[in-house]
């Protein structure tokens, strides 16, 4: 009887034991599924959140444009292409259905239908957002050519916009002979308005005929930070209103210790990076050799103190480097980015590039105004040591 009795409560605590380990097992699973923690891929967790709500035609369209340059480094063309086919589509409206009775028709910028218009109603719910929102809608979009669509990123890069609106119309809108009919005149009208006002986006269209565009939407995760941007961005604003502008460096007048360098001394647009960077503890060439022609090479090159990062990947702490032939001189300029890249209104810290001629803040768009006409614009992250 007492084996009996001991085997019995043996049995017992090996069930209780079971049941407690299945229900912690439970509880794991369940915490996962809400947080993505087992099944999430890398790309999941390097999907976007965009803030827009409609407004007018043009200004859906902008919010379009920027949202393709900066993410997927769209040309002009490419960008355009898109905005010419989903104007015919739905004139840009996110709220447009195609038949309000039939829950599978078109529904939205792109006219997404059955399936995919299921698709659009179940990431919207997974978002917390409305499925007419333009925000949420581009998200969806980018979740397309991160995924089932990513045929068509092609059409992105294409260098002229007949070819974008076609390839556009193939590749996503899957038409088994595109016809342009209004798309290639909505597209050349877009083209026409935004085309050459994005110094970022004119960019691309020349680094797209050299081929040299990155497939930015098949690369899941951002680049890793290299460094402490909130550090060299802090070690910056420190030289507020220091310097006088001067093309040679170093100066004698900066005095000895660079990281602690005589506010009353010389430097230029690429000296005040170097002495930023190396207050900062980045790795910078020796007794500030360098000018923003070999700050660009270096970062599309060799990475030995730069590299090149995307718009999108673009932040506070980052650098902007604009050249004109080799940028010697009055060619080139430079400056540290104070917020996340959105073109000329991003905000800067530079030395020259006003009327002072010492470091200030300013923004893009107004400090190198006379640069972008033909200017070749490079995005770059600092390196660690």
């Amino acid at each position: 009887m007492q084996m009996f009795s001991l085997k019995y409560k043996s049995k017992k605590y090996k069930l209780i034991i079971y049941l407690f380990a299945g229900f912690i097992l439970f509880l794991i699973m369940v915490i996962a599924s809400l947080t993505g923690g087992l099944s999430q891929n890398d790309c999941d967790n390097n999907t976007i959140s965009i803030t827009a709500n409609s407004a007018s035609q043009k200004e859906n369209a902008k919010v379009i444009y920027d949202f393709l340059v900066k993410n997927y480094g769209a040309t002009p063309q490419g960008a355009s292409g898109v905005l010419g086919n989903l104007q015919q589509e739905s004139q840009l409206d996110p709220k447009s259905i195609e038949r309000p009775a039939d829950t599978l028709s078109g529904h939205g910028l792109a006219q997404w239908t059955a399936g995919r218009t299921t698709n659009l109603m179940d990431f919207a719910k997974s978002k917390n957002k409305e499925w007419d929102n333009l925000g949420l809608q581009l998200e969806f979009l980018d979740s397309e050519l991160k995924g089932s669509e990513k045929q068509a990123i092609p059409a992105l890069k294409a260098l002229s916009v007949e070819q974008a609106t076609i390839d556009w119309q193939k590749l996503f809108e899957r038409a088994g002979k595109p016809v342009l009919s209004n798309r290639l005149n909505y597209a050349n009208k877009w083209f026409a308005q935004f085309g050459t006002s994005d110094p970022i986006s004119a960019n691309a269209q020349d680094n797209a005929s050299n081929g040299a565009i990155e497939n930015v939407a098949l690369n899941c995760g951002s680049l890793n930070d290299t460094g402490s941007s909130s550090d060299l961005v802090k070690s910056a604003k420190t030289m507020k209103g220091y310097f006088y502008y001067v093309q040679a460096h170093p100066s004698s007048d900066l005095g000895t210790d660079f990281k602690n360098p005589n506010k009353s001394g010389g430097t230029d647009c690429s000296g005040f990076i170097w002495l930023a960077m190396n207050k900062s503890g980045y790795k910078v060439p020796a007794n500030m050799g360098w000018f923003t022609g070999s700050m660009a090479s270096d970062a599309r090159g060799s990475h030995q103190y730069l590299k090149e990062i995307t718009p999108s990947q673009a932040k506070a702490g980052d650098i902007v480097i604009v050249n004109q032939g080799i940028g010697a001189g009055n060619n080139g300029h430079t400056a540290i980015l104070l917020e996340n890249w959105h073109g000329k209104e991003t905000k800067i810290i530079q030395e020259g590039g006003d009327q002072t001629g010492h470091v200030n803040e300013g923004q893009f768009g107004t400090s190198f105004s006379i640069l972008l006409d033909g200017g070749d614009v490079v995005l770059a992250r600092p390196v660690a040591k």
